[in-house]
């Protein structure tokens, strides 16, 4: 059982590298400048996972939206955040990264997490889960399917 699992988490975490490889690359080329994500990693997390999502449900991954909000008492600072979640409860998140110049203990740089959740993602006090129908949960607006075509050409 265990071995079927590890395969798919090796999928996963392949088709998630792929994924933020296709956008680094177009990126590069300035072929997103005009879309939903022309600031990637950073501020584009939410707009990332519909992204992902999609890529992954096509390629017959279920996944889950979830989101949260990190809240420093201290200095009456919140940032919020977005991933994907397998059913298994697994983490996937491209845009980790965006918390590079963050300080502890929001820091991060990982371009690509694929894992069981960890310290940075328990500091997040998640929202209510999406109340909208799994069929529809990659039903992706405009805009965002702009992006999704430009992205898949760099695939």
């Amino acid at each position: 059982m265990s071995g079927n699992f590890d395969s798919q988490m090796e999928l996963v975490r392949s088709l998630a590298n792929d994924f933020r490889k296709a956008i680094d690359r177009a990126l590069e080329a300035d072929k997103l400048h005009s879309t939903v994500i022309a600031s990637f990693p950073s501020g584009c997390c939410g707009y990332t996972s519909d992204l992902l999502q999609r890529y992954l449900s096509d390629k017959g991954i279920a996944t889950r939206y979830v989101s949260g909000t990190y809240r420093d008492f201290s200095t009456n600072d919140s940032q919020s955040h977005a991933w994907l979640e397998l059913t298994d409860g697994t983490i996937v998140d491209i845009t980790e990264d965006q918390f590079c110049n963050k300080p502890h203990p929001l820091q991060n740089d990982s371009p690509v997490y694929c894992g069981k959740p960890n310290d940075f993602y328990n500091l997040f006090e998640l929202d209510p889960p999406c109340e909208c129908d799994e069929t529809n949960s990659t039903d992706i607006g405009r805009k965002e399917k702009e992006a999704y075509d430009i992205i898949c050409k760099f695939l």
